[in-house]
């Protein structure tokens, strides 16, 4: 991953029960499989060496979003997420390639330990690196797509291979590979017991600016202490991080987004008088209806708005407003 949106993203996972509760909210539909207190972070970092058919060493290298490590009873599991703002089109081959490498990195660390204690029964042992009741732990992968858009992507292995018809009979014999996709319009909300509710409800609207602030209006009392992850994941994600700055609304490692969203339109009016008299004037008139059309402001009251923030005749405003006015 790359870019502020991204690190925004694992920044927000960083943290052991936002990681837990996209897995329990989009998996499990709501139920509490995965805990906070059994996650143990682990390096997304995977190399294997090989030797090829000339005897020559190749290392292979591949480097995962966020992985942890889950302890059971007896054993443990290993979930990780590969975040997306775009559709990738080769997603469940890299995702495979990804899972094949935690695997075999674990057949590795088995084998290391079994010659170095030396406790192989026989030649098969010996050759596998394993003993016979050796076992793996399971590794769950989540593609987890934040873009604007619906993914468009493949959604298994199937989905990327051209089968020729008079080959159809060989399908029930190749292995598929699924990709676990979670994006805004496949889950639930209400399923997840974290910030990560608003992260969906606000991504499922993000092409409705109306519909946003409304969101946002109807609970004041959770968007007045918003931790600081969450209002970066969110302005980052819903294409706002020009306005949604912290400058006076962060205290002791929250955010006030109800006291953010009101003062919008005071931010976009100092930005045109930054720019000067006459094109600070232009700039801000553009702004504003920038942002006041991405809130879904009605277009007359954001007349209203330029003509009183601006002090120019309501004629004036009008057709300065209209523009900018998509």
């Amino acid at each position: 991953m790359a870019g502020e949106k991204d690190l925004a993203v694992m920044r927000f996972l960083e943290k052991p029960e936002n990681f837990s509760d996209l897995f329990n909210g989009s998996l499990f539909q709501g139920k509490q499989v995965l805990k906070a207190e059994m996650l143990e972070s682990m390096s997304g970092r995977s190399a294997l060496s090989f030797r090829d058919k000339d005897g020559r060493k190749v290392s292979v290298r591949r480097y995962r979003d966020a992985v942890c490590k889950a302890s059971g009873h007896t054993a443990y599991a290993v979930f990780a997420v590969e975040g997306q703002g775009e559709t990738h089109y080769a997603m469940p081959v890299r995702e495979m390639v990804y899972d094949a490498m935690n695997y075999a990195g674990q057949v590795k660390a088995l084998s290391d330990k079994h010659r170095k204690k030396k406790d192989y029964r026989d030649g098969a042992e010996f050759l596998s690196g394993l003993l016979r009741e050796d076992r793996l732990a399971p590794v769950v992968t989540i593609c987890f797509y934040y873009g604007t858009g619906e993914w468009e992507g493949p959604l298994d292995l199937f989905d990327m291979l051209d089968i020729p018809e008079e080959y159809e009979d060989m399908k029930p014999f190749m292995t598929n590979y699924k990709v676990n996709l979670v994006q805004a319009s496949n889950v639930a909300p209400d399923n997840f017991r974290t910030d990560l509710r608003h992260v969906f409800s606000l991504l499922g609207r993000a092409a409705d600016g109306a519909g946003m602030k409304r969101y946002i209006q109807e609970r004041p009392e959770e968007f007045r202490h918003i931790s600081y992850e969450t209002f970066d994941c969110l302005r980052e994600l819903l294409h706002v991080d020009k306005w949604w700055k912290t400058d006076g609304f962060e205290r002791k490692g929250e955010v006030d987004m109800c006291k953010a969203l009101e003062e919008i339109a005071e931010m976009a009016k100092d930005e045109g008088k930054a720019e000067g008299k006459a094109e600070g004037v232009r700039v801000g008139i553009k702004a504003l209806a920038e942002i006041c059309e991405k809130l879904g402001v009605p277009f007359e009251q954001t007349v209203e708005m330029v003509t009183e923030k601006f002090g120019m005749p309501s004629e004036d405003a009008r057709e300065s407003v209209e523009l900018y006015w998509k």
